[in-house]
């Protein structure tokens, strides 16, 4: 008996100061980290001078280091000023450079060819694309393929084994 009141007293004090503590007002700090945060249906538009350069879509997204590094899943890439759209698999986007690593069933599609590769890199400081494994450019009346390469705004260059096949106009 002795023990149960003994407990129903220290009960009582223990709901009176959660109660007395309750009801000041006390501001409660929250830190939000977004380390290993996941986002679903991500989507990321670049814009400037009001114009879209880039439109980025991702089924699902990971952060890593801090927030600096994002893990894509079944991607889309748009650049509408090229009518240029990337499909994979996977990606990563490095959000304080801005470079970016693309992997697994990589197929890049324009109005004129389509492009095919297991790995890309973009390099955003000097503005190359790039990869060093196999490379496949595919056309109306022509197919390319080389072990490497590169491209940049102006040129695409396939290194190492290079084949082509060129189809007459006939």
């Amino acid at each position: 008996m002795k023990k149960s009141i003994l407990f129903l007293v220290l009960l009582v004090i223990l709901l009176f100061i959660i109660l007395s503590h309750i009801e000041q007002e006390t501001p409660i700090k929250v830190k939000i980290g977004i380390e290993g945060s996941t986002f679903k249906d991500l989507e990321f538009i670049q814009k400037r001078e009001g114009q879209i350069k880039l439109n980025l879509y991702s089924k699902e997204a990971f952060l890593y280091d801090e927030g600096k590094l994002m893990e894509l899943k079944e991607l889309t890439i748009f650049i509408p000023e090229r009518d240029f759209k990337v499909f994979a698999q996977k990606g990563f986007y490095h959000l304080e450079t801005g470079d970016f690593s693309l992997r697994e069933m990589i197929e890049g599609i324009t109005k004129n060819f389509k492009i095919l590769a297991s790995e890309a890199n973009w390099d955003s400081k000097s503005k190359v694309l790039y990869s060093e494994k196999p490379i496949k450019i595919e056309g109306k009346k022509f197919k390319i393929e080389g072990g490497s390469g590169k491209a940049d705004e102006s040129l695409i260059e396939l290194k190492k084994g290079v084949k082509a096949i060129v189809y007459s106009s006939k």
